[in-house]
């Protein structure tokens, strides 16, 4: 096990903590995400806010919270076997567990990216901090994991 893995791995272990923890708040606080997610949305279009949602109809912000938690339970779930990957074949050196974090990262930093981009999000900053983890922890031992031969 190389320093450059072990420090990719951890760097990933800081993105799969960051899932992690979002996907509990929109689990068990689904209420709190929706109102933090409505009120980071582009200013511009005046987003309702939960008491609005709330008078348009409970059956309405009931979905929207079990949404959310669904949402959330596919999220932790997802964020537990990231962690595992990172953890255990990607620490190794494995080509598999490599091309796994690039496939699951393309498909979710590419959707964080464009939600950022048309401005349903308001966290612009972290979201590009979290693509950068994501890409170093990519970049430093590509090398290392892809010219290794095959098992």
């Amino acid at each position: 096990m190389s320093r450059k893995l072990n420090v990719a791995s951890a760097l990933l272990v800081i993105l799969g903590i960051w899932f992690l923890l979002e996907s509990l708040m929109m689990l068990f606080s689904p209420e709190f995400y929706l109102d933090m997610w409505i009120t980071m949305m582009n200013e511009e279009l005046l987003p309702p806010t939960i008491s609005e949602i709330s008078a348009l109809g409970q059956n309405l912000l009931e979905f929207m919270k079990f949404t959310t938690q669904m949402l959330g339970l596919v999220g932790l779930f997802g964020s537990l076997l990231f962690l595992a990957i990172t953890l255990i074949p990607y620490r190794k050196g494995e080509k598999w567990a490599w091309y796994a974090m690039l496939v699951t990262g393309v498909i979710y930093m590419l959707g964080m990216l464009t939600f950022t981009y048309i401005g349903m999000t308001g966290h612009a900053s972290v979201t590009i901090l979290l693509v950068i983890l994501w890409i170093v922890a990519l970049a430093l031992p590509a090398k290392e994991i892809l010219h290794k031969p095959s098992s």
